[in-house]
């Protein structure tokens, strides 16, 4: 078996009591940085057997793992932060496990995409995961631009120290009055959530500069077009 775990995002005591017994009962434990893992568990006591799974040993880790799993071995996937897999190592795995037949079981919990979303105060009937932009100011403008006309409720991820261009390429591309909520540090202590136009979240960050992690929900291309509308048949009469 291959369990999917999720992790707390930022409070520890987020972990559910089914996550905790199945991270004690595993044969090992796949994560992506060891350290990180190791960091975690041993808040919770658990002394596991570590696998790193990541972008530099894929090609040597999977067909290791897929073994491990084929001789009977039961197997958890954690990741750094939250819910494994969005944005995070481990897809081409998960996907080879599941070709072969064998069984893979999600051991679900927190979520920084949804508690994000929860607290925005934005749609959220209809939403798209944008997960990270590009890191090369050409290609996130371009991504920006095709979000431009994306009628649902997005959520983009960032590493922390690009939160300010980030923001100043949103209010550049998506316009000054389009809504945002960004949360910082969510579920911890330090948690705060600024909600707002583009404009003037952009101008909150410029005095108040941030570090942390964040995740920023932006509001569909809907919205701009029902205040168009509504203008429209006011114009009209």
């Amino acid at each position: 078996m291959l369990y999917i775990v999720s992790m707390p995002i930022g409070n520890p005591e987020d972990i559910t009591l089914r996550a905790l017994h199945v991270l004690q009962q595993v044969d090992a434990i796949v994560c992506e940085e060891r350290r990180e893992a190791m960091r975690l568990l041993r808040h919770y006591q658990i002394d596991p057997v570590l696998i790193d799974l990541n972008e530099h040993n894929e090609q040597v880790r999977i067909p290791e793992l897929l073994e491990r799993l084929e001789h009977q071995e039961t197997l958890a996937l954690i990741s750094d932060h939250g819910t494994p897999l969005l944005a995070d190592p481990g897809t081409r795995w998960v996907a080879q496990v599941i070709q072969r037949r064998l069984p893979v079981s999600p051991v679900p919990g927190t979520s920084s995409l949804l508690a994000a979303l929860v607290v925005s105060g934005l749609p959220m009937d209809r939403f798209r995961f944008v997960g990270l932009l590009p890191a090369k100011k050409p290609e996130r403008l371009a991504a920006l631009a095709r979000l431009k006309r994306e009628p649902d409720t997005c959520v983009v991820l960032e590493v922390p120290y690009r939160l300010a261009p980030l923001l100043t390429d949103l209010n550049a591309v998506l316009g000054s009055a389009r809504r945002i909520a960004v949360g910082c540090d969510l579920t911890m202590p330090t948690e705060q959530v600024i909600r707002g136009t583009t404009q003037n979240v952009l101008e909150y960050f410029l005095k108040h500069p941030f570090k942390g992690e964040f995740v920023i929900v932006i509001d569909g291309a809907r919205a701009d077009l029902r205040r168009t509308e509504f203008r429209s048949r006011r114009l009209n009469g």
